[in-house]
């Protein structure tokens, strides 16, 4: 189900979600440079910026919203939070040559940002206000085909999940878990091949949830391997490049940007997933 379509011409690409508490649904709209959201009208992220890409979003532990922001000057790159209805303020500065991408949230604060360009994941640790390096190396990095805007791109969805940083690496078709070692990375495992994932989520159960760019899908894939496409273009899909754990099923982003349909819209799968707890999302246009 389609739950919200967006303006391809005014640079509305439905880029990365994330849900509030109280069931607020929040996207970044990457080259409008805005957050959409179910519960606000849409906010631009920094304002005297026209040619900032809003990429990655996540919420911490006081429902807080953050943004990864790409920017040609160093006022401008970093990550962004939302103070207050309509006002965003740097939280953490990156430099100009970082491609940010996915964004999450470890248990303890720390703040974890997927770097696609350079093949780094970098660290704002609580109470710091600087990115710093966590990881780099061969496995983050999008060795395969620099003159696509998809498939060069490296370390891209980041998620949190059993003691572990989980990341997707879009060029190289892989599922990576990095162990937090006291905060500090362990061992990096591989743990699936041959899917050109986005972005990630997990239910209470485990199971994984994959959005698959430029294959047009949603794959599931359960902590016995089992693996099942959920979703495709005939849901929908057009680009799908973020995914959201809901009550009652996902919620999913097409940022509509590749082809010729340019359909960026939010979709929702109807599904049981294990997650009780999880907020109900707070469908645009109904209370």
């Amino acid at each position: 189900m389609i739950l919200a379509t967006f303006d391809h011409g005014a640079g509305e690409l439905a880029e990365n979600i994330a849900v509030l508490a109280d069931g607020t649904i929040c996207v970044t709209l990457l080259l409008a440079g805005t957050v959409w959201s179910s519960g606000w009208e849409p906010e631009r992220v920094v304002p005297h910026a026209a040619d900032a890409l809003v990429v990655g979003l996540a919420a911490d532990a006081e429902d807080r919203l953050y943004a990864a922001v790409r920017g040609t000057t160093e006022d401008v790159a970093g990550i962004w939070r939302r103070e207050a209805p309509g006002r965003w303020v740097r939280f953490a500065a990156a430099r100009t040559s970082a491609g940010l991408n996915g964004i999450t949230f470890a248990a303890d604060g720390t703040l974890f940002a997927a770097d696609s360009v350079n093949g780094e994941i970098l660290c704002c640790a609580p109470g710091d206000d600087t990115l710093r390096l966590w990881l780099g190396g061969e496995r983050l990095l999008e060795p395969l085909a620099p003159d696509d805007p998809v498939l060069s791109t490296g370390v891209n969805g980041l998620k949190v999940w059993d003691g572990a940083l989980w990341a997707t690496n879009t060029a190289q078709g892989s599922v990576l878990r990095i162990a937090l070692d006291d905060g500090r990375p362990g061992e990096v495992k591989q743990v699936h091949t041959g899917i050109p994932a986005d972005d990630l989520a997990f239910d209470a159960a485990g199971t994984l949830y994959l959005a698959v760019h430029p294959r047009d899908t949603v794959v599931r894939i359960t902590p016995d391997g089992a693996t099942t496409v959920l979703a495709t273009e005939a849901d929908g899909l057009d680009g799908p490049t973020a995914i959201a754990v809901v009550a009652g099923g996902l919620l999913v982003t097409s940022l509509g940007m590749l082809g010729s349909r340019h359909r960026p819209s939010l979709v929702r799968l109807d599904l049981e997933v294990a997650d009780p707890a999880l907020p109900r999302p707070r469908v645009p246009g109904r209370a």
